[in-house]
């Protein structure tokens, strides 16, 4: 196989299967591949029954592992979404924003030099550990209906442990991911990188799915039921230590990498705001968390818990991430066959009917189950920004120590769109807030295809052809399949 063969299979494996692959995957992957003709074969019974035994056992390890993780976070994420119904408005809206901010720093200063100080299961159950503070003071604030400044205390404090947790535990998730796919592929040496990747990532993608679902339709059963509100915080806080102690089973991993400093991944961030496109290709990821924090905030509190009763919150937010998941494999083929640009195009269509809604259709007042036409647009919007529009990163920003910044650009964008849009909804009429994702859905195309201009002047004048320079509607699969010779 072709080293552009290779790379072109992987690169359909990371937009297929929904998941960035991290640098040093890759250079894993090709250094396995130099050393697989050299490798022994293993003709001892003994030995090979010892891999087996050893494949079972990491395969198993990460099914435990994604099925804590993925219990963990349902339930002690569902209070983002029901925070503005079941608190005061004000209190919901900056405990949110909040969450986004210190995610923000917590990823780019705290992550990586923790995990190298506790190692990635240390990282793991401190972020676990601190989700359970979160919504451990959610119930606090629940309780606190009458005692407004505690409501704010229990809650803006909270907000902030959710949002360390979140910075930690998803960076530390993505390294654990690698590692034990680097020790699956020591195990078994028949097998190929990104096919075994897309495989655990599979795995990784239906728990957290289930989970997510089945944590906001508890929620959502518990209130119709007539269960109040703190009373089912307080078994969620359970149900998330219980996830948090049993995770205490997995098997300890440790990266390869050396000790991380604390600047390493903020400074990748930085760097790359030197390249125009970084900021010409933000429009999905701005309209994204605007319209999320819009649904999340403005929608919720003002409209679908009053007309439909504040279990249909965490419902129809159940819906929208079912939605998201069954869609984003499909626009992931749909991208590999006709492009990006026309899907990219596509979500910015499904976030601008939501505004559109309350503009010309008179959204949203007594629309009553009608308002599930707006979740699943945000479901569909949503569904391209987690796939398509990480393809589309990576095709503009090929080289490992571009991605490294481009992605970590891509978090910075997004939670610093659902935190300024929290701020802005306890100050700002829904009509405001309408607007603004309206003219950032209207400049999700444009900014694509002037980043596609951006990358074409470039290859002229510096001699260099990115896949990012083809043609908006040529995906990058055409490009490296044209380049495989016969």
């Amino acid at each position: 196989m072709t080293d552009i063969q290779s790379h072109g299979r992987l690169t359909r494996a990371m937009e297929e299967g929904d998941f960035p692959i991290p640098p040093q995957a890759v250079m894993a992957e090709e250094s396995a591949a130099a050393a697989a003709p050299q490798a022994a074969p293993r003709a001892l019974g003994l030995v090979v029954a010892a891999d087996h035994v050893e494949v079972r056992a990491l395969h198993y390890n990460w099914v435990w592992f994604a099925t804590m993780f993925a219990v963990n976070h349902g339930v002690v994420t569902t209070p983002l979404v029901i925070s503005t119904t079941v608190l005061n408005q004000s209190v919901g809206y900056v405990g949110n924003a909040i969450l986004n901010i210190i995610t923000v720093i917590s990823a780019l200063t705290l992550a990586a030099p923790l995990a190298s100080l506790v190692g990635l299961k240390g990282g793991v159950l401190f972020g676990m550990s601190f989700y359970c503070i979160y919504i451990g003071l959610f119930t606090i604030a629940a309780f606190s209906k009458e005692v407004e400044a505690l409501q704010w205390i229990a809650f803006c404090v909270g907000s902030a442990c959710a949002g360390i947790a979140a910075g930690v535990l998803w960076t530390c998730q993505g390294v654990y991911f690698s590692r034990t796919v680097d020790l699956l592929l020591v195990a078994e040496s028949c097998a190929w990188r990104p096919e075994l990747s897309a495989k655990l990532a599979s795995t990784f993608a239906v728990l957290y799915l289930a989970f997510e679902v089945a944590a906001k339709l508890l929620w959502s059963f518990l209130d119709w039921v007539g269960m109040e509100g703190g009373v089912i915080a307080m078994l969620f806080t359970a149900i998330g230590v219980s996830s948090t102690l049993c995770q205490m089973w997995v098997r300890r991993i440790e990266t390869t990498e050396p000790p991380a400093h604390w600047s390493t991944k903020a400074k990748a961030a930085v760097i790359t705001w030197k390249d125009p496109a970084i900021f010409l290709l933000s429009g999905t990821n701005l309209t994204f968390g605007f319209a999320a924090a819009f649904m999340n905030g403005y929608v919720n509190a003002n409209y679908t818990s009053k007309q439909l009763g504040s279990f249909a919150v965490a419902m129809l937010a159940a819906l929208t991430a079912l939605t998201a998941a069954m869609l984003s494999r499909l626009f992931g083929t749909i991208s590999a066959r006709v492009g990006k640009f026309p899907v990219v195009c596509f979500g910015a269509v499904c976030f601008l009917c939501i505004p559109l809604c309350n503009f010309f259709l008179g959204c949203c007042e007594s629309w009553g189950w009608w308002l599930t036409t707006l979740y699943l647009l945000q479901g569909s919007g949503r569904a391209i920004y987690e796939s398509t529009n990480k393809g589309v990163f990576a095709d503009f920003f090929p080289k490992p120590a571009d991605s490294v910044g481009a992605f970590a650009n891509v978090m910075l964008q997004t939670t610093l769109a659902f935190a300024l849009c929290f701020f802005l909804s306890d100050h700002l009429k829904g009509t405001a807030l309408a607007w603004i994702v309206t003219v950032l859905a209207l400049f999700t195309p444009l900014g694509y295809i002037m980043t596609v201009r951006l990358r074409q002047y470039q290859s002229h004048h510096e001699d260099r052809d990115p896949p990012g320079a083809r043609n908006s509607f040529e995906s990058i699969e055409t490009f490296e399949s044209n380049q495989v010779p016969a």
